[in-house]
């Protein structure tokens, strides 16, 4: 439809790559600091899900791994 925009399509799935990072980067940042909130039971999920948000975000903005690290 508009061919002149195709020179930008590896910009625009980097800065897509990104955002999705940020947010999944953002929720993991808030389950670990929540950490010290929860309840003696859940601490130890809470923890995992908090890492597991931000490596999996890494890999989303880094690149590495990335469809493996979109389904964390």
């Amino acid at each position: 439809m508009f061919p002149q925009l195709a020179q930008f399509t590896d910009v625009a799935l980097f800065l897509l790559r990104v955002m999705v990072g940020i947010v999944f980067i953002t929720s993991g940042w808030n389950h670990l600091r929540r950490e010290a909130r929860t309840s003696e039971w859940a601490k130890g999920f809470t923890i995992f899900l908090g890492a597991a948000e931000v490596a999996g975000s890494l890999g989303v903005i880094f690149g590495v791994l990335t469809q493996l690290a979109a389904g964390v």
